[in-house]
């Protein structure tokens, strides 16, 4: 196993990048953090370059980070100074699906919407849906835990990981779980794994969990005079026997940002707003649900629509990049709190603005995930910079007062890491300091991520 630089080098011809101009892609990932341009670049093709690696990184005590899509938000891509990027863009294999055990291997570069296709042809369905799904790779989601819309019904990228194979930072190979939907055999290693944000092993190939695809699915635009009727309404139908399979809330600023940002009328949608989705394997199933949602939202006075499902989720997927483009400068944080806590969240956060700010609020209402951007209206860089980071102190500080907790869905990263002493205590956080130092006992594996 090579043992220094050149030796690596000469074990992964054609495998490597070294050029800065290339590396600069790598250096950045859609977190707002400044670009740190990696030491080199690596593609590897098979589990024979990830041991190499690990052996030289090991004895070099060289940092990796391991990069999906780049699409994560708290900055796990971004490489350490002088780190070497691992990127799985080519380990993306999609197998067959396996209709009889209702899962699917695939490698760790492989495009979400990709296995989506091939899963879809097979006549199942993988229902984790995260809006850059059309760029963000599995082994990225699985670093992340991720969820999306889905989540209020079908549940994140854990509850759908059957088995993991890979490599702890060490080099010891691993393989927990498979083909079985059942599995608690000893410590439960694969969830830990899972959500890690690639600081405790290389993951090689993944077997996710697939189910069958609901028939029928339809989308419902519920427009309310306030945020308060818009959660009651929300509390009535969570607490019905109809189980919602989305539910995503929209300010009027973000309509307006949206309209502007598309150059599309969008006149026919009312905000605040709630965008609910239910799915049902039959056509009165369905008419049942439209029924009663009708009634439920008028007696929320509320009005509700259905019939533009395309235009309702190109909306809200849109509302992201509406923001940035309104405003000088955007910070968004994903902080979730209990649902019931959500009306009280959103009615304090805008205390917390500072002059020449705003706080816009989007997100999955239904599962208390919210999506809270940080809006610079006129400051100067400074002056963002300090107003910025009192925002975001203030924030954490607030969700967690309210019984929540610092990421949804976004993870740790680097952006988050100072607040983990508010939500953890010391011991606990020395117990997962050890877990690292276990599962990575050079620390090479991205070392300055979530401590």
């Amino acid at each position: 196993m090579p043992m220094d630089l050149n030796e690596l080098k000469l074990s992964l011809v054609g495998k490597i990048i070294e050029s800065p101009d290339q590396c600069l892609k790598y250096a950045v990932d859609k977190s707002y953090l400044e670009p740190v341009l990696p030491r080199l670049v690596i593609l590897p093709e098979c589990d024979a370059d990830i041991k190499a690696i690990l052996a030289y990184a090991n004895a070099t005590k060289q940092s990796i980070t391991v990069r999906g899509g780049g699409s994560g938000k708290s900055g796990g891509a971004i490489p350490e100074f002088d780190g070497i990027i691992i990127s799985f863009e080519k380990m993306n294999a999609i197998s067959e699906v396996d209709i009889s055990n209702r899962c699917i291997v695939v490698e760790p570069g492989a495009i979400l919407d990709d296995i989506k296709r091939v899963v879809d042809a097979a006549g199942l369905w993988y229902p984790v849906d995260p809006s850059s799904s059309d760029w963000c790779t599995i082994g990225g989601n699985v670093a992340e835990n991720s969820g999306g819309a889905n989540a209020i019904k079908y549940g994140v990228t854990r509850d759908y990981v059957l088995g993991l194979t890979g490599y702890f930072a060490s080099g010891e190979p691993f393989s927990f779980g498979g083909a079985c939907h059942k599995d608690v055999a000893g410590y439960d290693l694969k969830s830990l794994l899972i959500g890690s944000e690639g600081t405790l092993g290389i993951i090689t190939k993944i077997t996710l969990s697939l189910i069958p695809k609901p028939r029928l699915t339809q989308s419902f635009w519920c427009s309310f005079k306030t945020m308060s009727e818009a959660c009651q309404f929300l509390n009535v139908m969570l607490t019905s026997s109809y189980h919602l399979s989305g539910a995503e809330f929209i300010q009027p600023d973000c309509l307006q940002a949206v309209s502007a940002y598309l150059d599309q009328d969008i006149s026919l949608l009312k905000a605040p707003a709630l965008l609910c989705r239910y799915d049902s394997d039959s056509d009165a199933g369905l008419e049942a649900f439209s029924k009663f949602l009708d009634e439920t939202c008028l007696q929320c006075n509320g009005t509700s629509m259905h019939g533009h499902d395309a235009l309702y989720w190109h909306v809200r997927r849109s509302i992201s990049e509406a923001l940035g483009d309104a405003y000088k400068n955007k910070y968004s944080e994903d902080i979730t709190v209990p649902v019931g806590s959500v009306l009280a969240y959103l009615e304090e956060i805008s205390l917390l603005e500072h002059k020449g700010t705003r706080i816009i609020c989007y997100g999955h209402l239904g599962d208390g995930n919210i999506h809270t951007n940080i809006l610079n209206l006129d400051l100067d860089a400074s002056q963002w910079h300090d107003a910025k980071e009192s925002m975001i102190t203030e924030i954490m500080n607030l969700a967690i007062r309210l019984g929540g907790t610092l990421s949804g869905e976004h993870g740790i990263g680097l952006t988050k890491k100072a607040y983990m002493p508010l939500y953890f205590t010391n011991y606990e956080l020395a117990i997962q300091k050890k877990i690292k130092s276990l599962f990575d006992p050079n620390n090479i594996l991205n070392p300055s991520k979530i401590f």
